[in-house]
């Protein structure tokens, strides 16, 4: 019933003893597992991969070939599928990379193209500038893959945790350093993909690396929260088991408990103590059933049992962009303690699991991995290929901090944790710590270039607020505006990201050396609304500055409303919306807004 997460390194490595007996072992697992099993074509892969590995030796003084060995197998056993070319390219994954007696070529002409794009993909880049520009051109690379054949990353993440599993023979700062890169750019993308059985072990691996102290810390504290709760979590179990077979819905319940990692997140999201932390458990329904209406049946009779905390949170209805579905809920225990409920069929199970690799094993077909695949689109947003551009942008100028960049955008755009925000006929997903320009830009280029202000659940905020779950809002735009240099360090979402990229680059590039030619003034025109007071208009023309004014027209209505018309004139390169954040921002203003420029004002 209950279900822990353990650290799993590797003490003795069961391979590399007799290399027949390994090839022997490696083939009867495939046979049992892979679809279509070609013999012939994994057992020449596994020659090769041999035959370019014989004289090298892991920092554990194994056989190296035992490696890819290991790699192939973790396809079958964390993921539960693979085919042919999965298997043998998983073999000769390290082949062109580390030797140079085999070229791509010669393994496109062995194993067919299949193998060779994903050995491709998975091959690092070596000799752009300098190591770190090769490390985020690689990123770059496996990106670009990806985006063609997932399979890619599905090799890529059996290889990072094998090498985490036998990360104790390097030295510690090795350890720590490929421990930070895993959480960073590998963890990210098991998550996007839904493979939680293999980022679960990474996450925990590489937090034990990277922190032992820490680790150890939370470890121990959960191991007497654990005792303490065993009776708890018996009594909640027993109650809900004993009511869904009243109503003859059949289940399975089991109780996950949040690792080590998890707890250390949580802990400093709320900015507690581990010993504060309460829910690092979930009790997780599952119905043997693919009918969904079961689901919210179960549901109803848990909330009828314990009643129901807080709002039902519905991935049924609406999955998680990796395709998670399942019904959350929170509800009082015996003695009013919390639990979190998770209700799911056996289908959606496999897949809250094994997530990609699930969907292609539940499709019965491995073209499932193909470009083509209607699922895989899910994966793709629209300007995947200029988030990719300017990846390899940022590299080609010779940025050093290129891999920090890439990792962030890569990790908030994983959406691993998103928000629901209502802006007009829109209902949009993001990811947590998205500001209203990032909502701008998802709608459209215009709205994300020209916006000046907005309202969030009818309040106007900053451009730099960080949007909540389920915010209404409302962006403001004027025609004359510009995006300020500073939004790039608000924005996470990559259109955003991408496209203010874009935008200041274009005007870098367009800046010339001034000369000694005039430069014309602009001349624009605001309209300020706004609840009269003493000081109000001095306040105004503080905003304004040493800006000239050249007009000004005011009224005052029955109901106290200010409203003004100003005329400026601006220097040339001047931002309008430096103004128009500061008038907006003025005690009892309402509205401010850009008018056309031909309008007159009388």
């Amino acid at each position: 019933m209950f279900q822990q997460y353990q650290l799993e390194l590797e003490q003795e490595c069961p391979y590399g003893f007799n290399e027949e007996e390994d090839k022997l072992t490696l083939l009867n697992i495939c046979q049992s597992s892979v679809t279509d099993y070609n013999q012939e074509l994994i057992a020449r892969a596994f020659d090769l991969c041999l035959m370019a590995h014989r004289h090298v030796k892991r920092a554990s003084g194994i056989p190296y070939y035992t490696h890819p060995m290991k790699v192939a197998i973790s396809l079958i056993k964390e993921f539960g599928y693979a085919d042919n070319d999965t298997i043998a390219a998983a073999l000769l994954h390290d082949v062109v990379e580390d030797s140079d007696d085999y070229s791509l070529e010669y393994i496109r002409e062995q194993f067919g193209d299949s193998v060779a794009k994903i050995v491709d993909g998975v091959t690092k880049i070596k000799g752009i500038k300098t190591r770190k520009l090769d490390k985020a051109a690689t990123y770059a690379k496996l990106f670009e893959t990806l985006v063609e054949d997932v399979r890619v990353m599905l090799i890529k993440l059996s290889d990072r945790l094998d090498n985490m599993r036998t990360l104790t023979h390097l030295p510690m700062i090795k350890q720590q350093a490929i421990a930070d890169e895993t959480l960073n750019f590998y963890t990210p993308f098991a998550q996007r993909l839904g493979l939680i059985k293999i980022k679960r072990p990474l996450e925990i691996l590489s937090f034990y690396f990277k922190d032992p102290d820490a680790y150890e810390n939370i470890r121990i504290e959960l191991d007497k929260k654990r005792m303490e709760l065993i009776k708890y979590i018996q009594k909640f179990h027993d109650s809900i088991s004993q009511n869904l077979s009243k109503k003859d819905i059949p289940h399975i319940i089991t109780i996950e408990h949040k690792h080590p990692y998890e707890i250390y997140k949580k802990a400093k999201e709320k900015n507690v103590k581990v010993s504060e932390i309460e829910d690092f458990y979930s009790m997780v329904v599952v119905l043997r059933t693919e009918d969904i209406t079961e689901c919210y049946k179960a549901y109803g009779v848990i909330a009828n049992i314990f009643g129901p905390v807080s709002s039902l949170v519905d991935y049924i209805a609406r999955p998680k962009i990796n395709f998670y579905r399942a019904l959350h809920s929170t509800h009082f225990g015996p003695d009013r303690r919390l639990v979190d409920v998770i209700i799911r069929t056996e289908e959606m199970d496999q897949i809250a699991e094994g997530g990609i690799a699930a969907i292609y094993k539940i499709k019965e077909g491995h073209s499932a991995f193909s470009s083509g695949n209607e699922d895989m689109h899910r994966f793709q947003e629209d300007d995947v290929n200029n988030w990719l551009r300017w990846m390899k942008d940022i590299i080609q100028d010779g940025d050093e901090d290129a891999i920090q960049k890439i990792w962030g955008s890569i990790r908030m755009n994983q959406y691993e944790k998103e928000l629901t925000v209502y802006s007009a006929n829109n209902d949009l997903r993001l990811p947590k710590g998205a500001c209203p320009i990032d909502l701008a830009f998802s709608i459209s280029d215009e709205l994300g270039l020209h916006c000046i202000s907005c309202k969030v659940n009818g309040e106007i905020k900053g451009l730099n607020y960080e949007l909540r779950h389920h915010d209404r809002v409302e962006i403001i735009t004027s025609p004359n505006s510009i995006p300020l240099p500073e939004w790039q360090n608000w924005v996470i979402t990559h259109k955003a990201i991408v496209k203010l990229y874009d935008y200041f680059k274009a005007e870098e590039e367009h800046t010339t050396v001034e000369t000694e030619a005039e430069i014309e003034p602009q001349i624009i025109k605001f309209r300020i609304v706004g609840q009269d007071r003493s000081g109000m208009l001095k306040e105004i023309t503080e905003a304004i500055g040493q800006i000239n004014i050249m007009r000004i027209n005011l009224s005052l209505n029955n109901n106290a409303l200010f409203e003004g018309a100003f005329t400026l004139i601006i220097p040339d390169k001047m931002n309008p919306n430096l103004i128009y954040s500061k008038l907006i921002s003025i005690k009892g203003v309402k509205i401010v807004e850009q008018l056309p420029e031909d309008e007159i004002l009388i």
